[in-house]
């Protein structure tokens, strides 16, 4: 087949894109800019507080650029400054407020498997924020609440008032915004990252992989939840406007091995939120390269001590039970104790370039 230019492609997706999402329709009846930014400014602090930011400032800074680079390819940016966080959770959920807030958990980037999931992941966020979902949804529900607060929705003077409109949106963070919403969502995640320079494969590979964990553990990511389409649906609509995209494999443009090296370390499990006064055990990330002859049960008995551990190296990193390394690839382990950062690792570094 012969290589089909990549503009060729993109061009008219996104004539197709404006044609399903005309200017009038991404606008929130009712509410101001001003009023949108006052709501995620004020649960941002809520947030914040009841989750905690991930201390590991190089990985902040790299999780934002990405995000950054994807809002520098929108057309329309919506509003002027956008802040994506890591936050303390082990729960895998990502989730974005409205005003340009946009948060990943620690359970979701032990997960993802490579930079261009992460990129189809907050390009999903952004989608909610740029379309307004959460603003729409308020409105459907508290509207008179939000129309009289206005601007002021976030002030110390409206305390009553304004935990009511967090209490509604931290419930719709956590139903989601519907099956029309998050299809939208996955759409612009997809084409945001490929202008970006990121293999549209990204969000259909993270959706995979969270599956395999759903089926192992029956531990949900907040878009398999109930009010969200169907988690089959969802990958397979994700993968076909992908191959509508591109013909190039998966691998190409994902930037597995940087985002590997970039989390190696990462704190495993423990808290789900502030509160949580549970004592867990402590756990990081570590990467492993594969060797010759290595299986998924000998790397899980040699490193971890436990050949049982097979299946959960094989579900965190993205591949099926049947499927067996490679010599040279870099895989995910989870370690007890605590990561030493001085511990010297026998891998070539990612000499990949940055996507465009």
């Amino acid at each position: 087949m012969p290589k089909i230019s990549r503009n060729f492609i993109f061009a008219p997706l996104l004539a197709l894109l404006v044609l399903f999402y005309p200017v009038d329709t991404l606008s929130v009846p009712f509410i101001s800019q001003e009023t949108e930014l006052a709501m995620g400014k004020g649960a941002d602090q809520q947030i914040t507080q009841q989750y905690g930011i991930y201390q590991d400032k190089e990985l902040q800074l790299y999780v934002n650029r990405i995000g950054q680079k994807l809002v520098s390819k929108l057309s329309d940016r919506v509003f002027s400054s956008y802040y994506f966080r890591i936050v303390d959770s082990s729960d895998i959920n990502a989730f974005a407020l409205p005003g340009g807030y946009v948060y990943v958990t620690l359970g979701l980037m032990a997960m993802v498997n490579s930079e261009a999931e992460l990129a189809g992941i907050l390009g999903h966020e952004i989608g909610h924020i740029i379309f307004h979902h959460g603003a729409k949804q308020m409105v459907r529900s508290i509207g008179s609440q939000i129309l009289a607060l206005g601007g002021a929705i976030a002030s110390p003077k409206n305390a009553g008032q304004w935990l009511t409109v967090s209490t509604a949106m931290f419930q719709q963070i956590n139903m989601g915004y519907g099956r029309e919403a998050e299809i939208e969502s996955d759409e612009h995640g997809i084409l945001n990252g490929m202008e970006a320079g990121y293999s549209p494969f990204g969000m259909s590979g993270f959706l995979k992989s969270l599956r395999r964990k759903e089926i192992m553990s029956g531990q949900s990511y907040h878009a398999f939840q109930a009010s969200h389409p169907d988690t089959r649906d969802r990958i397979v609509k994700a993968g076909l406007l992908a191959g509508r995209m591109s013909d190039e494999p998966e691998s190409v443009n994902s930037y597995r091995e940087r985002y590997l090296n970039q989390i190696r370390g990462l704190k495993y499990e423990g808290q789900k939120h502030g509160e949580d006064r549970k004592r867990h055990k402590p756990q990081y990330i570590d990467i492993y390269e594969v060797r010759k002859g290595d299986t998924f049960q000998s790397i899980a008995e040699k490193e971890l001590g436990n050949k049982r551990e097979d299946l959960d190296i094989s579900v965190m990193n993205g591949r099926k039970e049947s499927s067996q390394p490679k010599p040279g690839e870099l895989l995910k382990i989870v370690r007890n104790g605590k990561f030493k950062k001085d511990k010297f690792l026998h891998i070539k570094p990612d000499s990949t370039p940055d996507p465009k």
